[in-house]
This record gives structure tokens, C-alpha cells and sequence, in this order.
């Protein structure tokens, strides 16, 4: 049977109070969990938890689903797993024990708080994990599926992950875009995950002028 509650950990303070839910089997196995951190800016496009003491829960740190975290696993290996938890945060290891002071959440209850804990985290910034934000990487355009001026393009970085140019980050004007085999420098701009499939957004850190071809060096 599986159980849904919620317990406080509170801090010395209270921006260090946290909320952290749990859905469990019987045996305490977690199928999923979410933490809310009273520390942690709520963004701005989120509803925010309110508690039962009148407060209100701070931006969501994890979101995690044991689930989607083995299929990630089974199809990326380890640098999936680790871009799963940079994005929804690491489990709590072994089987977790219902404290007394545990509150008992509805299956309603539970969906609203992992709802919004999803959203709280694909608004997060990910400064952490093997790919932050900010980082800088050497690729090769390996792929314009829908064509020069429409969508993006995919970018070769050497790791077992789709990495995405979108549309909005390239020249204006599809002649200027970058060929395949195109060889430049990105920024990452932040991580994305769909069905259980991670995606590093990037951005070119520079581009030439309008007009001027993109560099063909060889990769190093």
C-alpha cells in the first residue's frame, strides 16, 4: 500500500525550515519525494505551498521520481543520472521510517506538491553537476532537422546527451546560421528533461558578422 506524508525539518532559523514529502511503499522504499526550502526563492510563475501553520513553503530543491530516475539510468548511464539530479535532486538514501510527527497527505494532496515542485525546479538555475550553467564546451552542428531559420540545431559535445541551439539564440537571418560541421564555442544555458530524455540547452558564445562564414577548423 503506498503511503503519502509530509514531515518539517526545522532549521535554526526559520528560512532554514524545509518541508520534505514522501510517497512510500510499505516497506519504506520511496517512489518519490519533493523538498521545500523556506531559503529558496519561489519562482515567480509557481504556486507556492501553503503550510498548515499559516506559512508559506520556500522554492522546491528536489522532485525526484525513483521511476523516471531508472529509466534515465538504463538509457544515459551515469552522466544521465547525475543531470537528473543536478535538475531534480539526489534521493534519500535506504528506506525511510514514518516518524511520529509525520502529517498524512492525500494522493490530491501529494499531485498539487509535486506539480508545483516540478515547475519550482525546471525554473531553477542549475549551477551544480557535470554541465552548470554558464559552462563553456567545445561542439560540431551535427544536425538542422527542420532546416536553417526554423526551431534550432543540435550540437556533438562528446557525451551521450542531445544538446540544443534554440532558435532564439542564432542569427536572424537563416543564411548566417551555422552549417553541419561547423565547429564553435557554447555557453550552457540550462538543462531540460522530457520523458525521462535530459537536453543541455546551449548558446554560441560568439558568432561572426552578419555575412561571414562560420569557422571550419577540425575538432581537437
Amino acid at each position: 500500500m503506498t503511503r503519502r506524508f509530509r514531515i518539517q525539518s526545522p532549521g535554526k532559523d526559520a528560512d532554514d525550515t524545509a518541508w520534505y514529502w514522501f510517497e512510500v511503499e510499505d516497506d519504506g522504499w520511496v517512489l518519490r519525494q519533493v523538498v521545500f526550502e523556506s531559503a529558496l526563492e519561489i519562482p515567480r510563475t509557481c504556486e507556492a505551498i501553503q503550510n498548515s501553520d499559516g506559512t508559506t513553503s520556500g522554492g522546491a530543491s528536489m522532485a525526484a521520481s525513483q521511476a523516471q530516475l531508472a529509466l534515465v539510468r538504463e538509457r544515459f548511464g551515469r552522466l544521465g543520472v547525475q543531470l537528473y539530479q543536478t535538475v531534480y535532486g539526489a534521493f534519500t538514501e535506504g528506506a525511510v521510517e514514518v516518524p511520529p510527527e509525520a502529517v498524512d497527505v492525500t494522493e490530491a494532496e501529494f499531485e498539487r506538491a509535486w506539480s508545483t515542485a516540478l515547475q519550482h525546479r525546471h525554473l531553477s538555475h542549475y549551477v551544480t553537476g557535470p554541465l552548470p550553467e554558464g559552462a563553456r564546451v567545445t561542439g560540431m552542428v551535427c544536425a538542422l532537422p527542420w532546416g536553417p531559420g526554423r526551431t534550432g540545431l543540435f550540437v556533438d559535445i562528446d557525451v551521450p546527451v542531445d544538446a540544443f541551439v534554440d532558435i532564439a539564440s542564432l542569427p536572424f537571418d537563416p543564411a548566417d546560421w551555422p552549417a553541419v560541421g561547423t565547429v564553435a564555442e557554447f555557453e550552457v544555458v540550462t538543462l531540460r528533461f522530457s520523458s525521462a530524455r535530459p537536453q543541455i540547452r546551449l548558446r554560441p558564445t560568439a558568432a561572426p558578422p552578419p555575412g561571414e562564414p562560420w569557422p571550419r577548423r577540425a575538432r581537437r
